[in-house]
C-alpha cells in the first residue's frame, strides 16, 4: 500500500473505533426497539427536507469555491467544486480536527490542473469565512438567547471556552497568512531551512527555490482579492446561508416529531453553540462530542422520548448520510481521473508508435 494512504487507513479505523464507543455510550441504557419505533414517527417530509438542507450545506461551499476561482480567473465546473466539497468533507470526517480536508482538496484540484498556490488561497478564505461566520453566529445568539443558552448549556462551558479560543485563534491566523504574506514566506522558508538542516529533505536550495517561485503566484492571488472586498463580502454571505442551512436541520427535525414550543432561533442557537465547542476538538467530526452535546443540551426540549431519536436523526442526516455520500464521490472521481489518465497514457504511446 502506498504511504500517502497508510496514514488515511489509519484515520479510518480510528474513525469506526470511536464511532463504536460513541454507539456504545449511547445506547448502552436504551432500549432500541423504543428509540427504533420513535424514528418510525417522524414525518418523511421533514426527514427529506432535512437531507436537502445537508446537501444544501455541501454544495453552498461549492458556490463559494467556483465564485472565488473565477474570480481569480481559474475557469472550473460547478460539477468539479462539487466534487472537491464532497473530497474536503470526507477527508475532513475521518481525520481528527477535520485536518486531512484541505490538502486533499488541493491535492485533487492540483490533479485537475489547478494551481497549487492559487487553491490554497482560496481554500483558506473558505476556512476563514467558515470559521468566522460560526463565531459571529454564536455572538448573536449569546446576545439574543443568553438565558436560553445558560440554563441548557451550563453543563459544556469548558468546550465551549475552548472552541472560543481555539476558532478565533485560527481565525487571526489565517486572516496574518492571506493578508500578509510576507509572514508566510518568512514562515514557510525557515521551515525548509530547518528540514534541510536536519537532512529530513535534500537539494535545500532547489526546494527553497521552487517554493518561493510557487509563494510569488500565491502572492498575486492573495492581493487580487485583497483589492476586491465586495468578493470576500459576498463570500460571508453565502457561508452564513451555508451554516445556516446545516444547523436549521435539528429544528426540522424537532418539527418531524410533531414537536413545538421552542422556536427555529432557540434551536438554531443551540446547536451553534455546539457546533462551536466540537469544532476544534481532535476528533473525527467530532464523534463522541458532538452526540454527547446534543443528549445533554436539548434533553428538556425534545423530552426523553425524543431526544435520542432526535440526535439519531440529526447527525445521522447531517454527518453520517454525508459520509457515505462523500465516500462513494471521492471513490468514483479517484477512479475516474484514474481512468482519465490510463487513456491519456495510452495516446501518447500511441502518437509515438506513429
Amino acid at each position: 500500500m502506498p504511504k500517502k494512504y497508510v496514514k488515511y487507513v489509519v484515520n479510518t479505523g480510528f474513525l469506526f473505533a470511536v464511532f463504536l464507543t460513541t454507539f456504545y455510550l449511547v445506547f448502552k441504557d436504551r432500549e432500541l426497539n423504543a428509540v427504533l419505533d420513535s424514528i418510525h414517527r417522524a414525518k418523511n417530509g421533514y426527514i427529506v427536507l432535512g437531507m436537502f438542507l445537508s446537501l444544501m450545506f455541501l454544495c453552498s461551499e461549492s458556490v463559494i469555491i467556483q465564485y472565488l476561482m473565477h474570480t481569480v480567473k481559474q475557469q472550473v465546473s460547478f460539477l468539479q467544486c462539487v466534487k472537491y466539497s464532497f473530497v474536503g468533507f470526507f477527508f475532513s470526517a475521518i481525520t481528527p480536527s477535520a485536518s486531512g480536508g484541505q490538502p486533499m482538496q488541493v491535492y485533487s484540484m492540483s490533479r485537475d490542473g489547478i494551481n497549487v498556490a492559487v487553491s490554497t488561497v482560496v481554500l483558506m478564505i473558505v476556512t476563514a469565512a467558515y470559521k468566522t461566520v460560526l463565531i459571529i453566529l454564536c455572538l448573536i445568539a449569546a446576545i439574543f438567547e443568553w438565558n436560553y443558552i445558560s440554563i441548557h448549556a451550563s453543563n459544556i462551558w469548558f468546550l465551549i471556552l475552548f472552541g472560543i479560543i481555539a476558532n478565533v485563534g485560527f481565525v487571526l491566523f489565517l486572516i496574518i497568512a492571506v493578508f500578509k504574506q510576507s509572514f508566510v514566506t518568512k514562515i514557510v522558508g525557515k521551515s525548509i531551512l530547518w528540514l534541510g538542516k536536519h537532512k529530513i529533505i535534500k537539494n535545500r536550495d532547489k526546494w527553497l527555490r521552487k517554493t518561493l517561485k510557487t509563494l510569488k503566484k500565491y502572492d498575486k492571488s492573495a492581493d487580487y482579492l485583497k483589492g476586491n472586498k465586495k468578493v470576500l463580502f459576498h463570500v460571508f454571505i453565502i457561508t452564513i446561508l451555508q451554516r445556516l442551512s446545516l444547523f436549521s436541520v435539528t429544528y426540522v427535525i424537532y418539527l418531524a416529531f410533531g414537536l413545538r414550543g421552542a422556536s427555529a432561533f432557540e434551536i438554531i442557537a443551540l446547536q451553534t453553540i455546539i457546533a462551536l465547542a466540537v469544532d476544534s476538538l481532535p476528533l473525527p467530526g467530532g464523534m463522541g462530542a458532538s452526540e454527547s452535546s446534543f443528549l445533554v443540551i436539548f434533553l428538556t426540549i425534545f423530552g426523553e422520548e425524543f431526544v435520542l431519536p432526535g440526535m439519531l436523526l440529526s447527525r445521522g442526516i447531517t454527518y453520517y448520510a454525508l459520509i457515505i455520500i462523500s465516500a462513494l464521490v471521492t471513490v468514483l472521481s479517484s477512479l475516474t481521473q484514474k481512468r482519465k489518465k490510463n487513456l491519456e497514457s495510452g495516446g501518447q504511446l500511441y502518437d509515438r508508435i506513429l
